[in-house]
């Protein structure tokens, strides 16, 4: 089954790979095939927004662009959204919830936090429907947080169920858990830089998830220089010659050829290093040489993504 076709992808990888433009980008891809979308952002973070230059609101879904939606999740408001589902009055949770004594208590349940994060995913792809009662979106594409806490909160729903046992919020991440543990329904996309730390990161991710390693579909390798016009064979044979020339600049050129070709073979050697470590597609996109991403820069990269996401 082609990756966009399933119900919700999680991209996660270490922090700083680029894990929102690479979330930006399937959703355009996904938005192209006529696919409703929505990219939940976790942790109240509120990346994409700015990517497409609208302004966020926040837990309330956003338009990007045709097709494409973002809302940003936060635990506060998840829990508050999941506690008024089950009590059907507002005003009752504000009064028992809202105090110095449930605060602290709350905080402190293990993985609560991830979960009610997951339960609003859920609730993205399950309940959320539109005017017509179809299903809003076709499409939910979980921007995860970072490596290690990307992994708990893919276990927070199991960890909640062995700690409730029974009851409402039992029988709710036992919902969650058997969606995101589905391989025919949510898919992990891993997302990584050519470098040594994250790749030694990625690989250990890869290690850790036991299971839902068989939900894997994809690496992203982010950030991919290009390949210099002359091969190392030819680099070698040309760089004695122009070393030697006495010329305004060719000192300076000769040392930024020698780092372009030292980058590229590192890059390369990442590369490998990953597609043995994972056994999976490994999908490069290429570093664009500005960090004040827009839309256009977002289609080029979702055009380098769809040989290998649209692939059965």
């Amino acid at each position: 089954m082609p990756l966009l076709d399933h119900r919700i992808l999680v991209v996660t990888g270490k922090g700083g790979v680029g894990k929102s433009t690479v979330c930006a980008a399937l959703g355009l891809l996904a938005a192209r095939q006529g696919k409703r979308v929505v990219v939940t952002e976790t942790s109240g973070a509120q990346v994409l927004p700015g990517l497409f230059g609208v302004g966020s609101r926040g837990y309330e879904p956003v338009r990007l662009a045709p097709g494409l939606d973002t809302l940003s999740i936060t635990p506060l408001e998840a829990i508050e959204d999941y506690v008024v589902q089950q009590i059907k009055v507002r005003r009752l949770y504000e009064m028992v919830f809202r105090n110095r004594v449930m605060g602290p208590f709350i905080d402190g349940v293990p993985g609560l936090h991830d979960a009610v994060q997951l339960g609003k995913v859920w609730d993205c792809a399950v309940q959320a429907v539109d005017a017509a009662g179809r299903p809003r979106w076709d499409l939910v594409i979980v921007d995860a947080p970072a490596t290690g806490h990307g992994l708990t909160m893919l276990e927070a729903p199991r960890s909640m169920m062995e700690l409730t046992r029974a009851g409402p919020m039992y029988r709710g991440n036992e919902k969650v858990e058997t969606l995101l543990a589905d391989p025919r329904k949510t898919r992990l996309v891993l997302v990584c830089l050519p470098e040594e730390m994250p790749v030694a990161e990625t690989l250990d991710l890869h290690r850790r998830l036991g299971p839902r390693g068989q939900q894997l579909s994809l690496c992203v390798l982010n950030e991919v220089h290009p390949q210099p016009p002359a091969t190392a064979t030819e680099w070698a044979q040309a760089r004695p010659v122009l070393a030697a020339a006495d010329g305004p600049g060719l000192a300076e050129a000769v040392d930024l050829v020698d780092g372009w070709h030292e980058r590229v073979a590192r890059q390369d050697l990442a590369r490998d290093r990953l597609r043995r470590g994972i056994g999976l597609p490994v999908v490069d996109l290429p570093f664009l040489f500005h960090r004040n991403l827009g839309p256009a820069d977002l289609a080029r990269l979702a055009d380098a993504l769809q040989p290998t996401v649209s692939a059965p």
